[in-house]
Parts: structure tokens; sequence; C-alpha cells
């Protein structure tokens, strides 16, 4: 019997296995991705052929230099991968193009070279080094490139139009997004506002699906991965694609994820299986880097994920053992934080099976226009006075500043790791600022028939208070010491004093509390019969504390004379009113979880 072993590194290897193999080693810049791109070409049309050559050879190498010399991706990727990316995209939107019935000539094939080799090389490059990237190709490219509408734009902010073959803005196939004005309490995690990236990651997704491509999107927290891709399984004809996600962690196993991906397919014939009812499967995986690495410094679950990808099959764990399961008609994605900082990377055996593309975390503008959109649809000009809109659209670029202060300020140490701040900080702020009762900010409202609490005596007033509510809890609430917790305060009412009129201020100074548990169980009047035992509606408690100590005596004695079983005997001091208020905040939100942190006996 003779052995061939192919592996990525000696590092694990003894001297005593080395000595006893012949050992062949492949440089990657010995072979490079030339006879590749060659091979590739030689599958498509001759006239077709030379055409893109000619391009491979005018950008690809002096990019990829570029690239190694002066900028730093947000992970590894062998040079070799990225070209096949290349070929991937370019397979995908050639074809595109062919389907509509549209044909290319020299300059139109360039500009969906450009487009691609942009997103195959440049695409994990972050935001402050892609301005640089397009410099270095408008010099090689020059009027091929397209003309900026904005002074700032790069090529990222471009694509190919499938109708005029030219260049076109990616903001232009931005779809309009309306705000469900009919709903009094939307489902937030729903509300998914389309943008310029979630609209460009659509389309490297379709472009890499067309030509059965898995794609990887890797970035920070809080960057709509998951949701770009949820976006796209979502858009899949459901009577002949179906989805499955398989979310990662430290503890996944290979015999966990192989047993996830057999119970998801049946068996067709053979040794053969496939997703039910002869569909399409798109098998997503979420946090695929989240497995652990073992002594030798391998991924060993990634391992049978690059099994699957590369073999399209995985070897029985039952009788007959050892015989290959092949699955056939599944499509792959996936999504990982970057590596580095405690963070996995995974194999590059697994990355070459993927187009992978950075998702950087989004502009300041970017940011404005999400929450803009949000709060503008929320607090419109046709329901609302002129006094609450105004206070409306300030929120959202205040909130952001004070994202960026406490990023700046609040720093993780090894007594602090858990101070981290992202995207999703801002999404729970303008989540709960949506979930309160909409008749409270109504411009006909008598606060001294509806009392808004504390000092506040206006709509306007009222929500400024739940904003300062909310960001105590969002960004407050997570801090350990008084000091960091003082600090928020300080910035947020700073923040407030530049900003709005001092009478407003002083309405707000004084604190607000909000809950969802102050009102009785609503009755039908003609039966009697009660029809909500638990209304939620978030709003204000007019009498502060003593308001709320009431009303959480009055359900504890409720749920004592109902319960045969266990009896309530809490002592309602005020930290744990105000850790209950809390607690009861996440719970009435949409995928609202807490995690308790205190030594023992708090």
């Amino acid at each position: 019997m003779k052995a061939f072993f192919e592996p990525e590194n000696l590092a694990n290897a003894s001297p005593a296995t080395v000595s006893r193999a012949g050992i062949i080693y492949v440089s990657d810049s010995e072979l490079g991705w030339h006879p590749v791109m060659r091979s590739w070409l030689q599958k498509r049309e001759q006239a077709e052929a030379d055409v893109l050559w000619g391009f491979f050879d005018k950008y690809v190498d002096a990019m990829l230099d570029f690239i190694r010399l002066h900028l730093k991706p947000v992970m590894f990727n062998e040079q070799i991968c990225l070209v096949n990316t290349l070929s991937t995209l370019l397979n995908g939107y050639i074809k595109s193009f062919k389907d509509a019935g549209k044909a290319l000539d020299a300059a139109a094939y360039e500009r969906v070279f450009l487009f691609c080799l942009t997103w195959a090389l440049g695409s994990l490059l972050e935001m402050k080094e892609r301005p640089m990237f397009d410099g270095e190709l408008r010099s090689i490219a020059g009027a091929a490139m397209p003309p900026r509408e904005d002074a700032d734009d790069t090529i990222y902010e471009y694509m190919v139009h499938e109708e005029t073959l030219g260049w076109s803005h990616w903001r232009h196939l931005v779809p309009v997004w309306t705000y469900p004005k009919s709903e009094e309490r939307p489902k937030f995690a729903q509300l998914v506002i389309p943008t310029l990236d979630s609209v460009r990651f659509e389309k490297l997704l379709h472009l890499s699906y067309l030509v059965e491509k898995a794609s990887l999107l890797v970035g920070g927290p809080g960057t709509a991965k998951t949701t770009a891709i949820n976006q796209f399984m979502n858009s899949f004809n459901p009577d002949t694609t179906t989805s499955k996600t398989v979310t990662f962690s430290f503890l996944t196993t290979p015999q966990i994820f192989q047993v996830t991906a057999e119970g998801a397919v049946e068996k067709r014939q053979g040794r053969t299986y496939g997703p039910p009812g002869g569909k399409t499967m798109c098998l997503f995986i979420d946090d695929i880097s989240m497995p652990a690495i073992n002594d030798w410094g391998d991924q060993v679950t990634n391992e049978i994920v690059r099994q699957l990808l590369e073999q399209g099959g995985m070897y029985s764990l039952e009788k007959p053992i050892g015989d290959m399961k092949f699955l056939v008609d599944l499509r792959y994605l996936a999504a990982m934080n970057v590596p580095g900082g405690g963070k996995n990377d995974i194999p590059n055996r697994l990355k070459r099976q993927y187009a992978i593309f950075n998702v950087p975390l989004p502009s300041v503008a970017a940011i404005n226009g999400i929450f803009g959109r949000l709060v503008e649809g929320r607090f419109s000009a046709d329901l609302f006075s002129d006094e609450v809109v105004f206070v409306a659209s300030k929120l959202v670029p205040m909130t952001v500043s004070l994202w960026n202060k406490t990023q700046s300020k609040m720093l993780p140490t090894p007594a602090k790791f858990h101070y981290l701040f992202n995207m999703r900080e801002l999404s729970k702020v303008f989540q709960g600022v949506i979930l309160a009762t909409r008749d409270r900010f109504n411009k006909h409202v008598d606060p001294a028939v509806a009392p808004f609490g504390g000092d506040v005596s206006s709509p306007e007033g009222y929500l400024l208070a739940l904003w300062i509510h909310e960001c105590r809890r969002v960004f407050a609430d997570k801090l350990v010491s008084y000091e960091d917790k003082e600090w928020v305060d300080k910035t947020i009412f700073d923040m407030c004093r530049d900003t709005f009129q001092p009478e407003l201020v002083k309405q707000v100074e004084a604190p607000v509390y909000f809950v969802d548990f102050l009102r009785e169980p609503e009755v039908d009047d003609d039966t009697g019969e009660v029809t909500n035992a638990h209304p939620s509606f978030y709003e204000s408690v007019p009498g502060g504390l003593p308001d709320i100590r009431s009303r959480v005596e009055d359900l504890q004695r409720q749920f004592n004379e109902e319960s045969k079983v266990l009896k309530l005997e809490l002592v309602l001091f005020t930290d744990a009113l105000c850790h209950m208020m809390r607690i009861s905040r996440l719970f009435s939100m949409s995928r609202g979880s807490a995690l308790l942190v205190g030594v023992g006996g708090s």
C-alpha cells in the first residue's frame, strides 16, 4: 500500500515521520494563479477568453502586489483564493448578462472585470484602506473606471448595471423603505431597513450563488452579516429552495455538525442524499470560526465542513461505518467574526472553498440614514407636534455621538472584558424608544390627566426622558462602577444642554422610570370576562419608585393568592426594584435576553 498525504505544513510532524516520507514542497509563488486561470479560460469561448486574459494580465499582478506591500486585509487569504473569487464573480456576472440576452463588447467586459476585481482582491479591506485601493486601480485603468458622482466616492460605490451595461451608483438600487405606521408596536427584529451595503452584499451573494460557489461574510459584531444572509435566503422561491441555519459554538464537534447536516436531508438513491421534496437547500453556518482549536492547532470541526464542501459528502458514522454519504443539491453560506483579539481564524483549506467578503462597520452617514428613517417614520410630522418631531430628529445624532464617546472612553480591560459596544447598542436604544406607547406623545395629552412622571410636563419632554432612560439601560447598566455610570449620565446631559433649550432639559433632570406592567387587566364591558390579563404598554410611572413599589406589591399579593405551591416573600428595596424593572424591560422586547453578573449574595 502506498499512502499519499497533503498537509498544509509540517508543524505537527515528528522527525521520524519526516525522515520516512518523500517530501515535495509546492510554493504558491512558483505555481501562481496563471495556470489556474488559463485552465478556467480554456472552458470559455475563444474570443471572450482572449479579452479576459488581457485584463488578467493588465490588472491582477499589479493589484496583488499593491495589496501585499501597502494594505492590510482584515484576514489572511492566499492569492490564488482571491483570484478564484475573481473568476467566480466573473462567471456569475457574465452568466446574468447572457441570461438576459445582453451582448458585451470589450469596454463592457472591462467594466465587469474591474467590478469583480474590486470585490475579489479588495473585498477584505477596511473602509479606510479602500480609497488607496481605488486610487491605485484608477492609475492603471484610467477612463475605464466609474466617474465619481460624489467627491469621496470609490469604485466600491458602483456596479455595472444589467440594463445599460454602464456604471451605476449602488444608491440608485436601494429600495424605498416605509415605516409600518399602522402597527402600535412593530416587531423590531423584523424591521430591516435596506441600505447601500445590504443591496451590495445581496448582489455579491447572488453572483456567487448563480455559479454554485459558497460565500463567507466576515465582519465585526453588529455589522449585520447574519441579517444580510437571512435577507438573501428569504428571497428564495419556497417551491424550489429551502434553507437551514446552523450556529456554531466553541463546543460544536464534528459529530454534532454531521448529525445536523444529515438530519436535514433524506435518502434519494444508493448513497446519495438530498433535501426533502427534491428541492435545493441553502445551508447557512453562522459563527463558523467559533469551534475550539485543539492542542495541535487544528480546528477539527471545520475539517469536516471542508470535506463536505470539497468532496460533497461525509463518511457514515453508522453501519456500514466508513461508507461515503454524498449530499447533493446543497448550497453553502457562512458568517464569522474578524479573526484576532481572541477570535479564531478558520483553516486556509476551508477558506479556498468560499468567496469571502468583508462587511465593514457602516459609516456615520449610513448609521444616521438607517436610524434616521426609523425615527422619522415613528414620529412623523402628520401624527405628532412640531416640538416632538424636532426632539425626535436630534435623537439619532445624539445617540451615535454617545456611542462613539462610550467606545472611546470605556475600553475593555481584564476586569471589564465585557466593555464592548457595537451597532447592537444603537439598535437597542431605538428599540426601546419605539416600544413606548405612542399615544403618550400625542400633542392633545393633558399632563394633569395623564401625568408623565418626574418633572416632565410636555410630550417632547416625555420623548427626551424616554431616550435618556433607554440610554441608561443600554449603556450605563453594562458598567460595573459608579464612576463609569456617572460619566455616562454626565455625557448624556451635556449633549442635552448643547442641543435643547434649558426649559426642556430641566424637565428631564429628575429620573423617569418606564415599565410595561402598570395597567390592570382588560375586561369586556358586556360579559365581564377578562380579555387581556396582562396588558403590556411601555410607559412612564407617574409617581416614580413609590408607585412602582405599590404596583409590584399588588402583583406579588395576587400571585400568592393564586399560587397553591410557591409563595413570594420578596423584600422590595430600591435596588431590587430597579433590577426588576431592567429585567422586565428586556423580557418585553423582541429577542430580549439578560445576563446578570454580580458578586455572590448580591
